[in-house]
């Protein structure tokens, strides 16, 4: 058997993957980390951050790179039911807000972070598929220009996102059994209303979220279920701006004299199942090791927190005398990590699903700001999410 050229190599450069490989080369490993696109590329995403996104940055070296760009801004989140009742919860103990930033111009500052701390990055580089080693992963196999080639190493890492070539091959992401929704996205420009913090607006069978990039210019983006995507074919503007026009007529009218600034995009289905993150010589982090909702607007934090416990594993693993085995203490953190968030997502997302209810949980938290401001900071994931789910919130709750 040959002998592993690298320590590490991850695949896919979004957020998770930056996250990764910078964590690693900044503790002396080895770290080669590849991505079919050439940067700056896009990216379908609501582009609202959460405020423990910074910890997670400063962490791998990207802070300062972020601030540089002066990001939005986002002091907390303004969500509207369906009969228009809206409250606000605020970032109140947070040093920093959270913000919104376009992807084109957030993942290209990771790579330029991920560079910086000593990972190799080779763009327009496709994984096409693993090399193995009876169960176990040695390396990766990738497109040269029409030629196959492998590349081998102690571990992989699939960052790749949610047509995850790594997680696919190891056999452990698949669509979600019951959820089939699909987002679209869309710039605007001249948008009225815009304040200080980001907007999710319930009703017309899913949700629209705002994400105010500037004074007048926002990210606004909805998710439906798939049944009521096939409308959009031929014509997805269309099918957006009509969506826009007839399901949120309340956002509709800030948007009247705004300029749609390019050519809406859709993604989907977003839901992904994951059976496990962790196998022999490989790990899964961000999309790659399953995508539920993007309600709470979690991806980005999630993917640099992923990223952070797969780094601390493979670390320890990588000290070690021979071949890498199951990293199953990632498997362990990472669901200690994001359990109670999981199960945070799946209430709030009944709770939305059914107007009346939406509309009577709008009702009290806008009386009760400091249970409002409760629920946004476990969406911005710096408060527990069993704060939200114990006796004392939800009595709280019904008595307001």
């Amino acid at each position: 058997m040959s002998r592993p050229s690298r320590d590490v190599v991850v695949v896919g450069a979004g957020p998770a993957g930056c996250a990764t490989a910078a964590f690693l080369a900044q503790r002396g490993h080895d770290v080669l980390l590849v991505d079919a696109a050439r940067f700056p590329r896009d990216k379908v995403c609501g582009e609202g951050i959460s405020p423990e996104a910074w910890r997670l940055l400063d962490a791998m070296g990207a802070g300062e790179r972020i601030r540089a760009l002066s990001p939005r801004p986002l002091l907390g989140m303004r969500l509207v039911s369906p009969d228009g009742t809206a409250f606000e919860g605020r970032y109140r103990s947070r040093a920093e807000p959270g913000f919104a930033l376009r992807r084109l111009e957030l993942d290209a500052a990771l790579l330029e972070a991920a560079r910086a701390s000593g990972a190799e990055v080779r763009e327009g580089v496709r994984a096409v598929g693993l090399v193995r080693d009876g169960d176990a992963v040695r390396g990766i196999r990738f497109d040269d220009h029409g030629d196959e080639r492998e590349l081998r190493s102690r571990v992989v890492v699939g960052a790749d996102g949610r047509d995850s070539v790594v997680a696919r091959r190891l056999g452990l992401l698949r669509p979600h059994r019951r959820l089939r929704r699909f987002a679209v996205r869309g710039y605007w420009d001249g948008v009225e209303g815009l304040g200080e913090t980001g907007e999710m607006h319930v009703g017309g069978g899913g949700y629209c979220g705002v994400a105010p990039l500037s004074a007048g210019s926002a990210n606004v983006a909805f998710v439906l279920p798939a049944g009521d995507m096939a409308a959009a074919r031929g014509d997805l503007e269309g099918f957006y701006r009509e969506a826009l026009r007839r399901r949120w007529p309340r956002l509709q009218e800030r948007l009247t004299a705004a300029r749609l600034c390019e050519k809406p995009r859709a993604i989907g289905p977003l839901a992904l199942e994951c059976r496990g993150v962790a196998a022999s010589g490989a790990v899964l982090v961000g999309d790659a090791a399953g995508f539920y909702d993007p309600f709470t607007g979690e991806g980005v934090t999630l993917a640099l927190r992923t990223a952070e416990l797969a780094a601390d594993a493979i670390d320890s693993a990588l000290r070690t005398a021979g071949p890498v085995g199951i990293l199953s203490a990632y498997a362990r953190a990472r669901d200690r990590a994001t359990r109670g968030k999981f199960r945070f997502n799946r209430v709030l997302q009944v709770a939305v699903s059914w107007p009346d209810a939406a509309d009577a949980v709008a009702r009290r938290l806008a009386r009760r700001p400091d249970l409002a401001d409760q629920l946004v900071g476990i969406a911005g994931d710096f408060v527990p999410a069993r704060a939200a789910l114990g006796p004392g919130f939800l009595l709280a709750l019904l008595r307001a």
